[in-house]
């Protein structure tokens, strides 16, 4: 499931290791982080001192970022994690995770966003259809991610080509496995390459 193991090691552990070693929020906490560097925010946004992630129904991803961001900048600032119960806490993230434990109308909420150039990553089926830009795909024990290249644009937001590339879908449903070229049995998923190819030599202490 986690390649993140690899940042540490230099290894292939077994999807069952890298199972029992770090848990699935931890990993979404590293793709969070991981998906930052692939996006272009307009120039005309103003810069926080901080690039600050908000998290919504997620508490555990919430407390991975908590303990991996201070040590590792997001777009040359200090990262920055906000936990936040309704819009009202958002501030000035640049990026929002809506997590599972969210139970309210999805579309509504990221329709109360449409003027905001924020990232806004989900982790429910058929997100993208309420206009989410990345999305988590519930195929475990990997972790992958879908996109929506068109909600990007609507909020003025630019994905890169390296983060399209290992997609598992993009907006409009086409498969994207083996764009990361052909792989055995024993490689990691095109998404989990994706972590490990940022070197992201990270201590995933407390996971």
């Amino acid at each position: 499931m986690l390649a993140v193991a690899l940042l540490l090691s230099g290894t292939h552990p077994s999807p069952a290791l890298a199972a029992a070693e770090y848990p699935e929020e931890a990993v979404k906490a590293v793709f969070l982080c991981r998906f930052a560097d692939y996006v272009t925010w307009p120039q005309s946004t103003p810069t926080a001192s901080q690039f600050t992630i908000a998290v919504l129904g997620a508490d555990d991803v919430a407390a991975q970022l908590q303990a991996f961001l201070p040590e590792h900048p997001i777009q040359g600032r200090p990262g920055h994690v906000a936990a936040i119960r309704g819009l009202g806490q958002l501030g000035d993230a640049e990026m929002l995770y809506i997590g599972p434990g969210f139970v309210g109308n999805l579309s509504a909420l990221i329709d109360a966003l449409k003027d905001r150039p924020i990232l806004i990553v989900t982790d429910r089926p058929g997100a993208l259809d309420a206009g989410s830009m990345v999305n988590f795909l519930d195929e475990r024990p990997h972790v992958r991610f879908e996109i929506s290249t068109s909600a990007a644009k609507r909020a003025a937001l630019v994905i890169g080509s390296g983060l399209l590339a290992v997609a598992e879908r993009v907006k409009t449903g086409d498969l994207r496995e083996g764009a990361c070229g052909p792989f055995g049995p024993n490689d990691p998923p095109c998404a989990l390459r994706f972590a490990i190819q940022g070197g992201y030599p990270w201590s995933l202490g407390g996971v």
